[in-house]
């Protein structure tokens, strides 16, 4: 399974402990990854070593405690639009200096050889308004290690809107009950129920193939509206599928 470290760079450091000093907390305002291997020590870069344009969205930090505390950002990561596969080898983070300048405060690399660290082709593309918006999402939780101050001073700039749209929300769990006919047409493209629901079949076992590859830091998120969560149903049929639901943001961690 892919394995990813993380680390602040040298310019998030120096940028970080100015703002301690004068009480002022850093903006992370987006994320971007890449397919490049670092070949300096990852804490002196500057950018990614080999940015590609995939739909990314950096989430809301949180501050895990223990021996070793550390901020965890989770950044995700969608096929949308994708036309060939690509591999995710790096991702970071970006933030305002104290000049309003963007910099790269966060970097990750891949520990280890490519595994399951790669998004497939959007399976929608014969539709565009579902290609549009993409079938798999990858979320890389971007782990580094501080203290709970300097994590304190340290926001993130969350986008509007769902971390995952309902496209990608109905890949992975199917309406519950279909009540018409399965030769009844019913979709504007004509096509009729039956069609529709093998589709969506397909389309759901191809999504549990890559689930059960697992990923190591890695989790895949929904998220809905409070009044959506009984229209879904799990993978065998009953109940939500396995994972951690958090009411308060209804989001499902898978």
């Amino acid at each position: 399974m892919a394995r990813f470290k993380s680390t602040i760079t040298d310019k998030g450091a120096e940028v970080l402990t100015r703002f301690l000093a004068q009480g002022r907390q850093v903006a992370l305002i987006r994320a971007a990854v890449g397919d490049g291997v670092a070949e300096v020590s990852p804490n002196t870069l500057s950018d990614l070593v080999n940015p590609v344009p995939l739909d990314t969205q950096i989430g809301e930090k949180t501050f895990i405690e223990g021996d070793v505390s550390y901020m965890k950002i989770p950044v995700q990561v969608t096929n949308a639009g994708l036309e060939a596969a690509q591999y995710v080898r790096e991702v970071a983070t970006y933030a305002l200096d104290e000049n309003g300048a963007a910099f790269m405060f966060t970097y990750s690399w891949i520990d280890g050889p490519d595994s399951d660290n790669i998004l497939p082709a959007c399976s929608f593309l014969d539709t565009p308004s579902m290609a549009d918006e993409g079938d798999t999402v990858h979320v890389h939780d971007v782990a580094v290690v501080v203290t709970n101050q300097e994590n304190s001073a340290v926001t993130v700039q969350v986008t509007a809107g769902s971390y995952v749209t309902r496209a990608q929300m109905t890949a992975y769990a199917a309406p519950l009950l279909h009540v018409h006919a399965a030769s009844d047409v019913n979709e504007s493209n004509g096509d009729s129920v039956e069609t529709v629901q093998r589709r969506q079949d397909f389309d759901i076992s191809a999504i549990k193939e890559q689930l059960d590859t697992g990923f190591t830091g890695t989790t895949v998120t929904h998220t809905f509206a409070p009044a959506q969560l009984a229209q879904w149903k799990g993978y065998d049929g009953t109940g939500l599928p396995e994972g951690i639901l958090d009411t308060a943001a209804n989001r499902l961690y898978l």
